[in-house]
């Protein structure tokens, strides 16, 4: 009995000394959580702290610290495309508390700027377009652009709040209205359409984050063209008038470089049409996918494809392919489809860091189809290179120049633009 005891009193004293032991870590784990005292911004001009704060908001005052706070910072603002990509922070402790201090520089963001775009097809279009990105220093987008050439001309208006509301939501309206004279072409560029008509569109949207990858977008349009040529209307093209409801179902997960952006970008895209007057209803659905690896030190490979399928769709509405300045090139001609599929493989190398900028250059490779109402089922694919011009001040490449040969046809077309497109995942 003594001996049972003894036992009894050592299991007890074990199980004390245990509690003992993990009060003990506990306590060690808890006095070692270090607590977010303050962000502050060093070198902002235009924009507003509160801001910034909001910009970063993953990353909040009296949230734990932890090393990844500094990077989830950085790529919040240079997501945010206000500022220079050139960020840094630093940290200093006061005892349990962390002050990050964010060195950071605004971009330009109010600035006109020249449009100039051309393709060896014979397209052409000049105009200016002003962007305000911070409008009064609150991460607002307000921009007007007039553009004038080869298709007719057009008024761009457009508005964009990614902190709608103070909140995490992003809500976009556009205005668009003009004269536009198509042309659609074959894979020969051969002309097999052409029309003249009258133009404006509406259209406002809201973007709601599910998570920091997964969002929702809604969106409401309002479509009109009226054809001027009574030759297009002997020729079956109606009117349209329609308006209608779209759904975006978008995952991004991208990591932001100097100069490229890595990661995965893919969406789902429904659009369900009311046609109005002589309109029928029409619905259709877009996929995209881009996925951007960093296979050496500032290199990028560009995995995308795209998809459209439509039904009822009306002529002016159709998918528009082919040698838009600002994209790859493939297919050749101005090409309206009813529906389509493409895919590429881009690799790009940064060849000269200049102060301020970088110098780019790119090959690829893209392949796919497309068929319309006048053409069957085409296909298309090719090789091609070209080279773009970032700007670190600037939020969008200043120059950029693709060229592109279809093996199918042995056919090839060049675009270049000035303040058009950009090269990274989107």
């Amino acid at each position: 009995m003594y001996i049972l005891f003894n036992m009894k009193l050592l299991n007890k004293f074990k199980r004390k000394l245990l509690l003992l032991f993990l009060l003990t870590l506990s306590f060690s784990l808890w006095a070692e959580e270090i607590v977010i005292r303050e962000i502050n911004f060093v070198g902002l001009k235009r924009t507003k702290e509160k801001t910034a704060l909001q910009i970063v908001r993953p990353v909040e005052i009296g949230d734990l610290y932890s090393k990844e706070s500094e990077s989830i910072i950085i790529q919040e603002l240079r997501e945010a495309g206000i500022f220079n990509p050139e960020i840094t922070t630093e940290v200093t402790f006061d005892g349990q508390e962390a002050i990050i201090t964010v060195n950071l520089k605004d971009r330009w963001t109010l600035i006109p700027i020249p449009i100039f775009s051309f393709s060896q097809n014979g397209a052409w279009r000049v105009g200016v377009l002003g962007i305000e990105g911070n409008l009064l220093g609150y991460n607002k987008t307000l921009g007007l652009g007039f553009f004038y050439g080869s298709e007719g001309w057009s008024l761009l208006s457009f508005y964009s709040d990614s902190i709608f509301l103070g909140t995490d939501m992003t809500f976009s309206s556009s205005v668009n209205l003009g004269l536009n004279e198509t042309t659609d072409e074959n894979v020969n560029e051969e002309t097999i359409r052409s029309y003249q008509s009258d133009e404006i569109r509406l259209g406002v949207s809201l973007e709601y984050p599910f998570t920091e990858e997964l969002s929702f977008t809604t969106g409401w349009a309002y479509d009109r063209s009226v054809l001027r040529d009574e030759s297009a209307v002997a020729t079956g093209l109606d009117n349209l008038n329609s308006t209608g409801l779209s759904g975006v179902l978008k995952w991004k997960d991208i990591y932001y470089d100097i100069p490229y952006e890595y990661g995965l970008l893919a969406s789902i895209n429904y659009g369900w049409n009311w046609g109005l007057q002589e309109t029928e209803n029409y619905q259709k659905i877009i996929g995209k996918f881009k996925w951007g690896l960093n296979p050496a030190w500032k290199h990028l490979f560009l995995i995308t494809a795209d998809t459209g399928f439509s039904q009822n769709l009306p002529v002016q509405s159709q998918f528009r392919l082919g040698g838009a300045p600002g994209s790859l090139v493939l297919p050749m001609g101005r090409i309206a489809a009813e529906e389509y599929a493409k895919a590429s493989a881009v690799y790009n190398i940064p060849l000269w860091y200049f102060p301020g900028g970088t110098l780019s250059m790119k090959a690829f490779y893209e392949a796919g189809y497309y068929k319309s109402d006048l053409i069957n089922q085409t296909l298309f694919h090719g090789p091609g290179t070209g080279i773009e011009i970032f700007i670190n001040n600037l939020a969008i490449p200043a120059l950029q120049f693709n060229i592109a040969w279809n093996l199918e046809t042995g056919r090839y077309q060049f675009t270049a633009g000035v303040g058009m497109g950009g090269g990274a995942p989107d």
